[in-house]
């Protein structure tokens, strides 16, 4: 893959789900090269998945699934998604591992998020970095699977099932393979920021989730590919350049028992 951005990176709109378009930014505000998150203030506080993610939708129709996600030893996370998506927002995590809990309208499936969130077998969220760390330090499918059942069990047998939530028997997807974690660097250089007319390119080794980990002459890169998101976009075959980067080894790292936050 090679792209080279254009000059200016701007908000990227709101995503309209049931309309499956993009509603532009109507002044399409600057955003920094490093935010992660390609969107002004006030087209986040009217984005429907954004206030879905901050509990500010009721109920909007949509049938919702339930799921209990895997990222690493010891990082469970339980969150919902439309049904009609499928799997699209494992994949989007980057869940390593994950089975269904139950299905319902948004109110049963929310309650059920909450509930299981407040036992403390599977939190809503966690560190970005901690789930990269993991990647280096995976059991194999065997024992991947068997966190998930025994967590799985433990909801099921300590949690109250709020009422209209339909309930999942236990199947777990190993989406290890899928990702290519087997192709893994032993490190990489990590991507922080992407400047004004700046080249990422390189030949992709394994892609997890939103990130992306690139062969180049000058050793692998790890790129989060939101930070593309708002750039325009020209295809090329030029070498990286424009790029600001950190060494990180997160074969390395403990940070798993950090402090959650936001993906």
């Amino acid at each position: 893959m090679g792209y080279q951005l254009g000059e200016q990176r701007c908000c990227i709109g709101v995503w309209l789900a049931p309309q499956r378009r993009r509603q532009p930014c109507p002044f399409p505000h600057p955003i920094l090269p490093p935010d992660t998150q390609a969107q002004c203030a006030a087209c986040a506080m009217v984005d429907p998945g954004k206030m879905l993610a901050r509990n500010a939708t009721m109920d909007d129709g949509r049938d919702y699934a339930l799921y209990l996600a895997w990222f690493g030893p010891g990082l469970t996370k339980v969150g919902l998604t439309a049904t009609e998506r499928g799997t699209d927002r494992l994949a989007e995590q980057g869940a390593l591992a994950f089975t269904w809990l139950g299905r319902g309208r948004l109110p049963a499936v929310r309650a059920g998020e909450q509930r299981i969130s407040a036992s403390g077998l599977a939190a809503e969220r966690h560190r970005r970095r901690a789930k990269l760390a993991a990647w280096w330090r995976l059991p194999d499918r065997h024992q991947r699977q068997h966190e998930v059942r025994t967590t799985y069990q433990r909801i099921i047998g300590t949690v109250p099932w709020p009422p209209g939530l339909g309930r999942e028997a236990c199947d777990v997807v190993d989406q290890a393979e899928l990702f290519g974690l087997d192709a893994l660097p032993p490190s990489c250089q990590e991507i922080t920021a992407l400047s004004s007319g700046a080249v990422l390119s390189g030949t992709v080794r394994c892609t997890i989730g939103r990130d992306v980990v690139l062969d180049t002459p000058d050793g692998p890169l790890l790129a989060d590919t939101r930070l593309l998101a708002g750039w325009l976009l020209q295809p090329t075959t030029a070498a990286p350049t424009g790029l600001e980067l950190r060494a990180c080894d997160y074969a390395q790292s403990n940070d798993a028992t950090a402090q959650p936050s936001l993906f």
